[in-house]
């Protein structure tokens, strides 16, 4: 495929006072192949009070200043500035290690006009670039940096491929049934089709469920395009963004959502969820699951296992006791089992 005839790309970044961060960012951006008439670089600054928005000029993205305080409403904001055929969001906290990644991620696009989008793992672990951070270590051995917790209430990638193609595999991601690759590579004007563009915001998971339930539902992962989210170094940092996103997101949407882990009105999902309860609080079983892991990974990261596992389950349950709108979670848990 000549260079010429390269699909463009919008890369939409957004940050508030990340200074530190987007300076990594930017300096393994600025080793991509990809041709630079063929790619944009949209910055949108959140009234940062540091160097942000001057390293993103020196770089020379494209600044839009803001003063929202809302992540996802910025990142409409971007996919709204955006002009170019393909569109890809990044975290100020990430780092590309693959100078060909916009190459190898916009390949399958480029190559096949059935492919809606394409997507990556969220961190590249490999021997030429290794990682001392043991907790970093172990979320990211699943590809999708999903916790224990995350792993058993949402599909894994594995689960959604159904073929081979060249250089990646192509996904199918049925409504209720996605994995959690809410960083996706789209085709712009194809995704403002769908009932998307109807919301100023871009909440990445609900994407997925939305333009799958349109008939957009092949995906195409390409684990070869390697890139590393720096999401959560430790499990503190784990914890508050859990924690976030349940209070800020999940519960004050209770039953409007489209993208879910779990269907309350399923006598199995609430029995599931009871019974993973009591799994991690036994301690004894998730233990076991960490040694094993640590034994055939022969790393030994996964003995985060038991304790991620029971903190992040007793905190979240912690935090739905102690809300108003867990309460009305708990209620309808009862109210659907009395049916």
């Amino acid at each position: 495929m000549s260079r010429k005839s390269l699909l463009s790309i919008s890369v939409i970044i957004y940050a508030r006072n990340e200074e530190s961060n987007l300076k990594r960012l930017f300096s393994s951006l600025k080793k991509q192949n990809y041709p630079k008439n063929k790619i944009e670089y949209i910055y949108i600054d959140d009234k940062s009070t540091d160097r942000s928005v001057s390293i993103a000029k020196e770089f020379g993205a494209k600044i839009f200043r803001v003063n929202t305080g809302d992540i996802e409403l910025n990142k409409g904001i971007g996919m709204h500035k955006a002009k170019n055929d393909l569109v890809y969001w990044m975290d100020a906290d990430m780092e590309v290690i693959d100078k060909d990644f916009f190459l190898k991620l916009s390949y399958p696009l480029q190559k096949d006009p059935k492919m809606f989008a394409s997507f990556t793992n969220e961190f590249a672990l490999d021997k030429k670039h290794p990682v001392k951070n043991s907790f970093l270590r172990f979320i990211s051995y699943d590809p999708l940096q999903r916790d224990p917790l995350y792993q058993v209430f949402s599909p894994s990638i594995q689960e959604t491929i159904i073929r081979k193609g060249d250089g990646y595999f192509v996904c199918k991601f049925v409504p209720k049934r996605i994995p959690p690759a809410g960083r996706s590579m789209y085709r712009r004007l194809k995704l403002l089709k769908t009932d998307v563009s109807k919301n100023e915001s871009f909440i990445d998971l609900e994407t997925l469920e939305i333009v799958s339930r349109a008939g957009h539902q092949h995906f195409a992962y390409v684990p070869g395009a390697k890139i590393r989210h720096f999401h959560a170094e430790n499990i503190n940092v784990l914890i508050k963004k859990r924690l976030r996103n349940l209070s800020r997101d999940y519960l004050p949407n209770l039953g409007n959502k489209y993208y879910t882990w779990f269907d309350l009105k399923n006598p199995k999902d609430v029995i599931k969820i009871i019974s993973w309860i009591i799994w991690v609080n036994l301690l004894i079983p998730e233990s076991i699951v960490g040694l094993y892991k640590s034994i055939k990974f022969k790393d030994l990261a996964f003995l985060w296992q038991p304790i991620v596992s029971v903190v992040t389950t007793d905190l979240i349950i912690f935090s739905i006791l102690t809300s108003k709108g867990g309460w009305k979670l708990i209620s309808s848990i009862f109210g659907s089992s009395n049916h």
